[in-house]
């Protein structure tokens, strides 16, 4: 091999979340690229669309391979080019790492690498590339891509083969969003590298991170964290090309800037933008700017950027993301129009608001975006009525804590009117508390309450999560959702019932518990704000244990570009967001035994002391010899370096 493997990328498998029945799995597809890339090379077992992925592991038939942008199952592909085999051939094995991959299939050997623009195949295939135009272009999509027109959308590519010894061809595909120059310039670069100078460079990329953190743990935990990792650096997508402008498909336009795109907010607010604040903090400013840029040339924040607004989900979890990466002191990003940008989307109806019930799979959405769909009615009750937009409950939710970032970010920005102002409005969920039932339920213009069992699919009230679970989604208020159930004891008693006879079960689209949704992501954490720290040890672990495997199916539900991948690793190092605009972390129990991670400070030092081999239970906490009683932690200390110590028993 042309280079010494790092012992972290080892642990990496690909192939984690690649097999499965029906959409619900982990819906990942093997990619080889680099970090964030605008694409990445999949091999092709079968057509996509939205809830499946190119790849399957249980496929038999390769035919062919995917230039592809698609970023999560449930999401659709834009300007995929594929190159089709001459006939399909049955899969014989598969080598698959993030920088590499070897396939043989049929008798025949494939050796896949790619750039951020271009992909290189290395076959004993004669005829592989040739069902392919040397030059070309096309602008398909498929749906939950931007809903607006993008006339100027179009991916070009230019194939160059090239003949080598012992009956080896070279197919080389450069591709581009901005220019057939582009792209035939990123063909020409990879022609030059082949496929294992290509590759050598691709390592080097993925290594750069993989340096920042090193565990000690079992080989089992190494290698669920580091796929983990390889899955939390896939996404967002950096489709700027080497020129500096990308293609914006929010006003059908060439921009130039940073360009990340395919965003999934709504499940990545909770942990992935955290873990990147982290481990990737070089990329975090250019991130934010490129949501600001979809807000200067677009007039509003995306929620499901694809690569532009696509009305997927629900909320405002741009303004969590834009508000906790202030709050952690990043700065490299035109930070007033970043709140300008908060402040529209919060306080600024679409247009047509009052004439919408806001469909959140983009079906309802030609014409405008979907930003705080119902906001009217939010503004007008201090809720969204649900005879008037769909899935009120769960938007009111998601605003009460959107709002209550806002007032964070302005709280830092030293705009204390605005402060107070979303203080209080991110206090509007209690509009919805329904004291009788101890939930939160639907009400209509009029204040009437709604059984929940009387609405149909699709005038439903709630988003991935129904009345049991969604009373546990206000992270950014657990004080006041306590005094809401009636105390410490009454919260405690009906978190306990929860894990003990809800969590683990079937939910809504067969996940095999709740966790494979992210709105139950936080939950566990809870018992920290009622003094029970044990049952969140005892919980996470659980979860770590019971919801996530090495195996093929991954884990229990979609990765949704890293968001249950990010979960596992923040939870396996001992620490979780509750509330990322707080810039705080809740303290568990580590399961890794002991770790190191590069931060802005220096290094931070995680060590874990146990009484035996399995231990979970954190019974002291300290950093840097100081014991942290409260169980949290700033951003700002991690980040500082230093050495946080557990100890378990």
């Amino acid at each position: 091999m042309f280079f010494i493997l790092a012992a972290a990328l080892s642990f990496v498998d690909p192939m984690i979340g690649t097999e499965g029945t029906g959409s619900e799995y982990g819906g990942m597809t093997p990619m080889t690229g680099v970090p964030f890339g605008s694409m990445h090379l999949v091999p092709m077992t079968r057509t996509n669309g939205v809830g499946r992925t190119w790849f399957n592991a249980l496929d038999r038939n390769l035919l062919g391979f995917v230039v592809s942008r698609q970023p999560a199952i449930w999401m659709g592909e834009f300007g995929a080019v594929v190159v089709p085999l001459e006939k399909p051939l049955e899969m014989e094995s598969i080598d698959a790492h993030p920088w590499k991959t070897t396939i043989k299939a049929g008798g025949r050997t494939f050796e896949l690498a790619s750039s951020s623009h271009a992909i290189a195949v290395l076959t004993d295939d004669p005829h592989f590339g040739d069902a392919l135009a040397d030059i070309g272009s096309t602008t398909a999509r498929t749906f939950r891509v931007s809903m607006r027109p993008m006339s100027r959308f179009k991916c070009h590519w230019r194939k160059f083969t090239r003949s080598l010894p012992q009956g080896k061809r070279l197919v080389v595909v450069g591709v581009s969003l901005v220019s057939a120059k582009n792209a035939a310039a990123a063909a020409e670069e990879a022609l030059n590298a082949g496929v294992d100078s290509l590759a050598s460079s691709a390592y080097d990329s993925w290594q750069k991170y993989f340096a920042r953190i090193k565990i000690n743990a079992s080989d089992d935990v190494k290698k669920i964290f580091y796929t983990g990792l390889y899955h939390s650096l896939l996404y967002p997508r950096k489709l700027s090309e080497k020129c500096g402008t990308y293609y914006s498909a929010v006003d059908d336009s060439f921009r130039k800037g940073p360009g990340y795109s395919c965003f999934s907010l709504w499940d990545t607010y909770r942990s992935e933008h955290p873990l990147l604040t982290i481990v990737a903090p070089d990329r975090v400013d250019d991130m934010m700017q490129s949501l600001v840029e979809m807000y200067r040339y677009g007039g509003w924040l995306p929620i499901w950027p694809n690569p532009g607004y696509t009305g997927v989900m629900i909320g405002d979890p741009a303004a969590v993301v834009l508000s906790e990466a202030y709050v952690k002191g990043f700065r490299g990003f035109n930070v007033e129009e970043a709140f300008a940008a908060v402040l529209k989307n919060a306080d600024v109806p679409q247009p047509d608001d009052m004439d919408r019930n806001w469909d959140d799979s983009g079906r309802d959405m030609p014409g405008c975006p979907e930003t705080r769909g119902g906001l009217t009615w939010y503004l007008k009750h201090g809720y969204v009525a649900q005879d008037l937009t769909r899935e009120s409950v769960s938007r009111t939710l998601d605003f009460s804590l959107a709002d209550s970032s806002i007032s964070k970010f302005a709280a830092a920005l030293g705009k204390k009117d605005e402060a107070r102002r979303f203080a209080s409005r991110a206090l509007n969920f209690t509009n919805l508390w329904n004291e009788a039932e101890g939930a939160f339920l639907p009400r209509n213009r009029d204040r009437s309450w709604v059984n929940p069992s009387q609405l149909v699919w699709n005038t439903r009230a709630y988003v991935e999560t129904d009345k049991r679970s969604a009373r546990w989604c206000v992270p950014h208020d657990v004080e006041k959702l306590v005094e809401l159930m009636g105390g410490k004891e009454v919260f405690e008693r009906e978190l306990d019932g929860f894990f003990e006879k809800e969590f683990y079960r079937t939910d809504t689209v067969g996940n095999l518990s709740v966790h494979g949704n992210e709105t139950c992501h936080h939950v566990a954490y809870l018992y920290n704000r009622i003094g029970a720290l044990d049952k969140t040890c005892r919980r996470v672990r659980d979860i770590l244990t019971r919801c996530y495997s090495s195996t093929r199916r991954g884990f229990d539900g979609n990765e949704d570009c890293g968001a249950m991948s990010s979960w596992y690793i923040l939870s396996s190092l001992g620490f979780y967001p509750l509330d990322p605009a707080s810039g705080e972390y809740e303290l568990g129990a580590p399961l890794v035994d002991g770790a190191e991670i590069q931060v802005k400070g220096g290094v931070l030092k995680i060590r874990v002391k146990k009484s035996s081999k399995n231990a979970w239970r954190t019974v002291r906490v300290c950093f840097n010899g100081e014991e942290l009683s409260s169980r949290r932690i700033s951003h700002a200390k991690l980040v500082s370096g230093g050495v946080l110590e557990f100890e378990l028993d």
